[in-house]
Order: C-alpha cells, then sequence, then structure tokens
C-alpha cells in the first residue's frame, strides 16, 4: 500500500519516498497552464529537486476552468499524463489516510462528507491535509498556494508556502530569463489568468533579476 493510500510511519518509509516534495493548488496551476507557461513551472521545480504533487481535487478544479480560459482543460490533462507530476487520490473516508482526513476535517470545521461537499477552497484544505500528512511522514513539504488565506492556512500548520512570485524567483536564479524585459513578459502573461497579481513594480522581482545580474558580472 502506497503512502498516499494508507498510513506509514517514518521506520516504514525507503529513503527514495523521503524525498522533498511540492504540492500544488489550483491557483498557481491555472495561471501558468493558462498562460502556456506549464514547462516553467516544472522545470523550475524539479531543478530544484521537489517532486511534483497533485490531488485529484486540485485537478477537478483546474479543469473547471476550461469554460472561462478556453484550452486549460486540454493542456491540463496532456501535463497531468505525463511523467512529472503525481496525481494524489481524491479523499475517501475508506481509502484516505486518518491523518489527511484528521487534518482536512480541522481545516474545514466540519466532517469529512460535509467537508467535501463545500467547494470554496476546498483545494487549498486538500493540499495543507496532504502536506501535513507528508510532513509527518519525513518528507520536507512546500506548498505551491498563490491565496493568503490559504498561506495562512498552511503556515499555522508549519508548512513552508512557495507563491507564484516564488517560483519566479527561483526561475532566475536558475538563469531562466536572460533580461529583465523577459521576467516582465511572462509575469504580465501569468497576470492575465486571474486577478490576484499585484503589477510587477509591487513585487521584488526586479530587485531579485539585479542581484542575480550582478553575480553573474562579478563572475
Amino acid at each position: 500500500m502506497s503512502e498516499e493510500q494508507g498510513d506509514t510511519s517514518n521506520e516504514d518509509v525507503s529513503p527514495e519516498q523521503l524525498e522533498p516534495v511540492c504540492i500544488l493548488d489550483a491557483v498557481i496551476c491555472v495561471h501558468f497552464v493558462g498562460a502556456n507557461l506549464q514547462r516553467l513551472l516544472i522545470d523550475v521545480l524539479q531543478k530544484a529537486d521537489l517532486v511534483l504533487l497533485v490531488p485529484q481535487e486540485v485537478c477537478d478544479e483546474v479543469t473547471r476552468k476550461d469554460r472561462k480560459y478556453e484550452g486549460l482543460k486540454l493542456r491540463w490533462s496532456r501535463l497531468t499524463s505525463s511523467r512529472y507530476i503525481r496525481i494524489l487520490p481524491a479523499i475517501e473516508a475508506e481509502s484516505a489516510p486518518s491523518r489527511v482526513v484528521e487534518v482536512f476535517e480541522d481545516v474545514r470545521g466540519r466532517q469529512l462528507e460535509d467537508a467535501l461537499r463545500e467547494s470554496k477552497d476546498l483545494g487549498e484544505a486538500v493540499v495543507v491535509a496532504h502536506g501535513v500528512h507528508h510532513q509527518d511522514l519525513g518528507h520536507e513539504v512546500y506548498v505551491a498556494i498563490d491565496d493568503q488565506g490559504g498561506q495562512a492556512l498552511a503556515a499555522v500548520r508549519g508548512l513552508d508556502v512557495l507563491t507564484m512570485e516564488d517560483v519566479l524567483g527561483m526561475a532566475v536564479e536558475f538563469g531562466k530569463f536572460p533580461t529583465e524585459g523577459e521576467l516582465k513578459k511572462v509575469y504580465e502573461k501569468l497576470r492575465g489568468f486571474g486577478d490576484g497579481l499585484p503589477p510587477y513594480t509591487r513585487t521584488s522581482l526586479a530587485v531579485c533579476f539585479k542581484e542575480w545580474r550582478s553575480r553573474r558580472v562579478d563572475d
């Protein structure tokens, strides 16, 4: 039985199962896949040696956004059928690890069946529940959540959060943007798939790029 299907103690987990993991929430997926920048997201997180996990509930939420962003569902399905992402099974009473259920119910403030019926913020709660479970197993865990409410839920439970700005900052450090103009162009493409991203000038990306370029010159 895999760690996603049942409880496992640290003593039962092999070293390769203790790889650092990043659990993706729907908002970040929608932005990157909608902007056709999914390869950038995958490349950056994999270069950071993170195993990418996506709960089934998040997959469902992303595909529903196809009504608003045409073509999103097809690009997402191609990505999730690839070897780059592992899909975590939907939370069900009969099969979900007890720790996942416990945290999920705590985050939602209600019993499992009622908690699953409410669609608002469902993905974030599922991501946090899986994150706590994997952290308890001994993994180093990051959750990719861009909503402030979801970030707060994760932080309260001791989970490290990655935002879209963090991902782009990592991309800068990995040399993905030869010029700041290319960085700005990518950022503006991402902004077109939701209203949560601030203007480029209100981020720390310009400073991040200047520092990276300065280090390259010094080298």
